[in-house]
């Protein structure tokens, strides 16, 4: 069997600069689904105050900037669209030339998205078929598209997968009326229902699917999202002059003796492909995640850890890679982060 060399995920930029801050800002959502564990949605962990927010990101910015270190942002809930002033934090971050993600259910309004957009480098909305309107969604997917970066997952509710492709193939519909984006600028999928491991098993277990999925169905949605289709490049060019290379979109496997893979984001766990036990990670250099307590981390899988939000004074990035420990990595903003080989 070939032996994994290294795993890197999407990078844009110069990887040994690039950190992704991956925070969850609180846990209140306009939504309440079955399939979600209440802890993400029922607002037990309250948003901050406006200038609370503000803070931290001028803390954080001000000291990766420092270490010549370029900043993508990714900001989680809950549903973070609905923060009070959520559009002075993005505002914010964007002073500092860093790029930012929102992750989302999509239901603000158009107007919203029409002010928001400037400030916001990619958006990812997952679409809850049992609780949002169908034409919404192709509403604020029309408002967005080709100008950020999209990830547009579709809840795959069990017995619905097959009508839900439909959704699928409405919305790369959308990106074919000769104003489509580069291939790396959308990804469209339905989504796999995972039961999720919150707290400290998260990363110790495989995951199981929230539904009893047909085989058909199993098939629908380890489909590519990509539009179009791609196949990854076999040439040798020099991917930073190639912006539709397939490290730019998917997360690169290294082998020793097999070719090297690229791989979508919803398909690495489909495959059983986060098993990264015994490799040598290097979480708090390209990553550094802050919980919904406020907890600073280096990954979810919480293996550093820095303090609280409050007290970030005198935190550093960290200087020795950490050799992972889990049977299984079930946080795609983990999995994403540098590991390499003994």
């Amino acid at each position: 069997m070939a032996k994994l060399l290294w795993v890197k995920g999407p990078h844009t930029t110069d990887p040994d600069r690039a950190v992704t801050v991956q925070w969850s800002m609180g846990n209140t959502c306009n939504f309440s689904c079955d399939y979600c564990p209440s802890i993400l949605h029922d607002g037990t962990r309250p948003w901050l105050t406006t200038d609370q927010y503000l803070n931290v990101v001028d803390k954080i910015s001000q000291h990766y900037k420092a270490n010549n270190r370029f900043m993508h942002w990714e900001l989680l809930g809950g549903e973070v669209t609905t923060i009070p002033d959520f559009e002075k934090i993005i505002k914010r971050i964007a002073s500092y030339s860093s790029s930012v993600t929102i992750y989302t259910n999509g239901s603000r309004t158009t107007a919203w998205w029409e002010e928001a957009r400037d400030y916001l480098t990619g958006v990812v909305i997952t679409y809850h078929p049992l609780t949002m309107d169908e034409q919404h969604l192709y509403d604020v997917v029309s408002t967005l598209k080709d100008k950020l970066i999209l990830d547009i997952n579709i809840a795959g509710i069990g017995g619905q997968v097959e009508e839900l492709s439909k959704v699928a193939d409405n919305l790369r519909n959308m990106f074919t009326d000769g104003e489509m984006q580069s291939i790396y600028d959308v990804n469209i999928t339905v989504k796999t229902m995972y039961n999720k491991y919150l707290g400290p098993d998260a990363n110790h277990n495989q995951q199981t699917t929230y539904y009893d999925y047909t085989p058909a169905e199993v098939n629908i949605m380890q489909r590519p999202g990509l539009l179009p289709n791609p196949t990854p490049h076999q040439d040798n060019s020099d991917p930073n002059d190639n912006q539709d290379h397939p490290r730019f979109w998917s997360t690169e496997f290294m082998y020793d003796d097999a070719p090297t893979r690229y791989v979508q984001s919803h398909q690495i766990i489909n495959e059983g492909l986060n098993k990264f036990k015994g490799m040598k990670c290097q979480l708090g250099f390209d990553s550094l995640n802050i919980d919904m307590n406020g907890e600073v981390i280096s990954s979810w899988c919480g293996a550093k850890t820095f303090g609280n939000i409050t007290q970030l004074d005198g935190w550093e990035i960290p200087k020795t890679e950490t050799v992972c420990p889990y049977e299984f990595c079930n946080n795609l903003n983990d999995i994403s982060i540098t590991k390499t080989s003994e």
